[in-house]
């Protein structure tokens, strides 16, 4: 069944579901046992991507849960990854993956309908490094290649980095030429402290000192983490920005269907394209893209 089909099935007001809490979800690993009793007879959506978006997908099923009060989400914890979820999508282990890229060709052959959510603004973030007119991009290469190891007050810079082959790191090669120089030059030096995912990025950056490390708007919104952010360029990122194109780096976020997706998955991917999940897109610093 297709997505346009199934839209004049959706109901547009659907009742509340008598529980006593706005959802439920759960992991592969902790299991809630209110969750266990209250929907052991509900239909599981099993989601699986990147870390990012583990806080958004929770705040979106929640609204979701609201027309389908039957069903319960499951995420895979640890985060599996854009590159992990797609090959988990196409063995049949997940119902949905939200990736954080465009899909290569060659994974595109092997999923369903895929399409772009939203997106985000790509920034750099520190717990409590002080550079008042955030950075060029000729610094930013220089702090990466080891050239720059100061914040403006003196103290050490300490760089976070992600694996090489994870979207963050793709996106800060992205940035220049001399940026992909200089972050591939960073993977090599000893001693260099690496996030496993998203979150785990996240929590380095927000308990080391000195920390300057890849994340998002959107993620530090969703998790409500007060992160010092830094204009690149001389541009700040903001939604605003985002939108106008003079802040240009950017995470995308694609969501893809298996080739013969059930239809709660079909549903939850149709609700995504809705305007009340826009709304809710808009309000945690995502661009709906929808398309």
């Amino acid at each position: 069944m297709t997505l346009n089909a199934l839209a004049r099935g959706l109901p547009q007001h659907a009742a509340r579901p008598a529980l006593t809490h706005r959802s439920c979800w759960t992991s592969l690993i902790v299991v809630p046992a209110l969750c266990v009793a209250l929907t052991a007879n509900a239909e599981s959506l099993s989601v699986g991507g990147i870390g990012s978006v583990e806080p958004l997908v929770r705040l979106l099923f929640e609204r979701f849960h609201k027309q389908a009060p039957n069903t319960t989400l499951i995420q895979l914890s640890p985060p599996l990854g854009s590159n992990g979820a797609v090959k988990a999508l196409a063995a049949g282990r997940i119902d949905l993956a939200v990736v954080g890229r465009a899909l290569h060709p060659e994974e595109a052959a092997r999923v369903g309908e895929h399409f772009v959510l939203a997106e985000t603004a790509f920034v750099l973030a520190s717990r409590d490094g002080r550079q008042d007119r955030g950075f060029s991009l000729d610094q930013l290469a220089a702090v990466y290649q080891g050239q720059q190891q100061t914040w403006q007050d003196g103290s050490p810079i300490r760089l976070i980095l992600r694996a090489s082959f994870e979207s963050d790191s793709a996106l800060l090669r992205s940035m220049s030429p001399a940026m992909a120089r200089s972050v591939a030059a960073a993977a090599q030096r000893p001693g260099m402290v690496t996030g496993d995912h998203d979150l785990d990025t996240l929590r380095l950056i927000a308990r080391t000192s000195g920390s300057l490390g890849p994340s998002t708007l959107g993620l530090l919104n969703t998790e409500n983490a007060r992160l010092i952010i830094f204009p690149i360029d001389g541009v700040a990122p903001s939604l605003a920005a985002l939108q106008s194109g003079t802040y240009p780096w950017r995470k995308t976020l694609t969501v893809v269907l298996p080739q013969h997706p059930g239809p709660t998955a079909e549903r939850f991917a149709l609700f995504l394209r809705s305007a009340d999940a826009q709304k809710l897109l808009l309000a945690h610093d995502y661009l709906p893209v929808g398309k």
